[in-house]
């Protein structure tokens, strides 16, 4: 097609991230950077716009090193940020920069390290005179990954402590706040820049992350005395938020001993162990909560079906939408309130359906009404012209069991959606959603075959966000069952429609969506023309015993192996049924994945080879040498791109 979109340009595109509004709503700082890295070192410069004047976004740092995590002073208007400058050597600092100066400018060291030691993530306190970072010790230098042959499994070799910087005295090595055997995952300012509520874990891994209990305590900076503990059964969706008000708003499970769950806005007191549930999670999902630093007023981005509204809360906790996606998604944002009732923001907005690829934008809403955006501040894709986008546009169905579900059709600019070849691209997670948007971050598998002549439905299955707890919660034990059912409804009703030509339909999709696809392959009754499984999950009980989220993994699965009685994990593992596959297989894994370990992609393939039908499968797994779950070099995320367009090209 005149239009195709090749793999290099679609891994070429720039990301960006991080948007960050100033105190008064005039400016915003982001990151702009290559998505995939051509070496071993990732890089990314810092950007500016005024957010009142239309295409002013100016680069400020050069972008030879790894420039992240801005944000503004709240008095002097610096921008602070980290980055692992000037020697790209792992180790990663804080930095300051005049927000009026050029990438020629070099910015300055703002707190003095430790030999061995890098920074996590950092916070300016809310009056400006703190800085608090975390910190953990590394051996420094590219050298840090030559240990010693023999190691403890998990042995707290890498805790990271909470530490705060004066920054109106000498710049000197900062001591730690809270160093204890327990690991500071996160922290946030109080209101009052004298305490901070902080979060920790008993390991520095996903496991203790997602697995287990979360404790939260408050530090003062002074004395250095801990108190008001508080313990989450399980990870919350967000950071606490304390409010001038006193009391403490943040994210959770809408049901709260389930492992998957519709995030809801909840709110306890200062030193109450009591937690009232505020506001969704019945029939949308939560996504994200930000503190606007004025009159405990605060923010939420809430995912309803396929769009996303931004909600502002007052100090009663009463709520005003002041902003809607429409036929289009925002992948980031930021807001301020500058006044009484007047509020500044800024999305990285992006529209399948016009055609428009992400830039940042900004807008403004007042008097209890819904805003708008009114200014493109950047424009970092204009080579992506409105004629080489694909089409997205919402597409819904019922299940067979009555459920209505929703998804999305993507198709080239221009095409005949009449019998057309046909690849059900389904989304990972399961806790995620496609929506109308025009990204080509991460996997962006859906619009790549979109340009390259193909008809795709991309089905938000029964685990999906954005439908509300019951939808949710149907992963739970629910593999291979109403979301499969949900696949499968799209794929017969686009055939009913005529859309799709009932004799060229293939599978595609990483991590939960390789599992999908490897689930619908094993189908007795598939009648599949070729498979696509990026990362994908094939036999439960394996993943539950390896995976760095176990607890995660048995959750989806019903059960691990250690779980007395059933193996209900082996009623949703594709390995299982594997004698069934006959499409051609293709399978792609990251040599060091540790969400989905590679041998889930080994065993399927010996499976397929052994029991099944290889003669009429072919199947094939590429290995990608030093790849975890998401990938990082650009030369693997093409060679991706690249089978999986000649796969497709060749079996449909």
């Amino acid at each position: 097609m005149a239009f195709t979109l090749t793999a290099e340009e679609v891994t070429g595109t720039d990301t960006l991230s991080s948007l960050h509004l100033s105190l008064d709503g005039s400016r915003v700082v982001y990151c702009v950077g290559p998505h995939y890295r051509a070496g071993d070192h990732t890089t990314s410069a810092l950007w500016v716009a005024d957010t009142a004047v239309q295409n002013s976004a100016r680069q400020i740092t050069s972008g030879d090193s790894h420039d992240y995590a801005p944000s503004f002073h709240p008095t002097s208007g610096d921008i602070y940020f980290l980055s692992d400058r000037p020697n790209a050597d792992g180790v990663t600092k804080i930095y300051r920069v005049a927000a009026h100066t050029t990438a020629d400018t070099e910015p300055s060291l703002v707190v003095d390290l430790a030999e061995g030691q890098s920074v996590s993530n950092y916070e300016l306190s809310p009056d400006g005179r703190f800085v608090a970072f975390t910190a953990k010790s590394t051996k420094g230098g590219k050298d840090q990954g030559h240990k010693s042959a023999n190691r403890i499994w998990r042995d707290k070799g890498d805790l990271a402590s909470l530490y705060v910087v004066d920054l109106h005295g000498a710049r000197t090595i900062a001591h730690p706040l809270v160093s204890t055997q327990d690991h500071v995952e996160s922290f946030v300012w109080c209101p009052d820049s004298q305490s901070i509520r902080f979060r920790t874990t008993p390991h520095a891994d996903l496991e203790s992350l997602y697995g287990g209990p979360i404790h939260e305590a408050v530090v003062d900076v002074a004395s250095g005395t801990v108190h008001d503990r508080f313990t989450f059964p399980r990870n919350p969706g967000s950071q606490s938020i304390q409010r001038e008000c006193g009391d403490i708003v943040f994210l959770q499970n809408r049901t709260l001993n389930v492992e998957f769950s519709a995030q809801s806005l909840w709110v306890r007191g200062p030193s109450a162990h009591e937690q009232t549930h505020i506001k969704y999670g019945d029939t949308d999902n939560a996504l994200r909560v930000v503190d606007l630093r004025r009159d405990s007023r605060y923010a939420v981005a809430v995912a309803r079906g396929l769009d996303t509204t931004l909600d502002v809360f007052d100090i009663e906790h009463k709520s005003a939408t002041v902003y809607e996606t429409h036929e289009d998604h925002i992948s980031d944002w930021d807001m301020k309130a500058v006044d009484v009732d007047r509020y500044a923001f800024v999305v990285l907005r992006s529209s399948g359906v016009r055609g428009e690829p992400v830039e940042v934008w900004s807008g403004w809403a007042e008097g209890g009404t819904v805003g708008m955006v009114t200014h493109k501040l950047s424009s970092h894709n204009t080579w992506l012209s409105q004629e080489r986008m694909p089409v997205c546009r919402p597409f819904s169905w019922t299940s067979p069991d009555g459920q209505e579900v929703q998804g999305v059709l993507s198709y080239p600019r221009g095409a005949i959606l009449k019998n057309m070849p046909t690849v059900a691209v389904i989304h990972g997670g399961p806790t995620s959603r496609d929506v109308l948007d025009l990204s080509f971050q991460e996997w962006s598998w859906r619009h790549f075959l979109a340009t390259q002549g193909y008809l795709v439905l991309s089905p938000n299955y029964r685990g999906s966000i954005g439908r509300g707890d019951s939808f949710v919660q149907a992963a739970n034990g629910g593999m291979g069952t109403t979301d499969w059912m949900d696949v499968q409804s799209m794929i017969d009703q686009s055939i009913a429609e005529g859309m799709s030509d009932p004799d060229r339909v293939a599978l595609a999709g990483y991590s939960q969506g390789g599992f999908l696809t490897a689930w619908g392959l094993s189908r007795p009754n598939g009648n599949f023309k070729a498979g696509v499984d990026g990362a994908g999950v094939t036999d439960w009980g394996m993943l539950a015993a390896t995976s760095a989220l176990p607890d995660e993994e048995a959750a989806l699965a019903g059960g691990a192996p250690w779980t007395p009685g059933e193996a209900a994990y082996l009623r949703g593992s594709p390995i299982r049924d594997c004698k069934n596959v006959r499409a051609p297989l293709l399978l792609l894994h990251g040599e060091q994945d540790s969400i989905v370990p590679l041998t889930q992609a080994i065993a399927f393939l010996r499976g397929v080879e052994r029991v099944g039908h290889p003669s009429e499968s072919k199947p094939v797994l590429v290995i990608y040498p030093g790849e975890d779950h998401i990938f990082r070099q650009r030369v693997h995320a093409e060679d991706v791109l690249r089978r999986l367009a000649e796969h497709m090209r060749t079996y449909l």
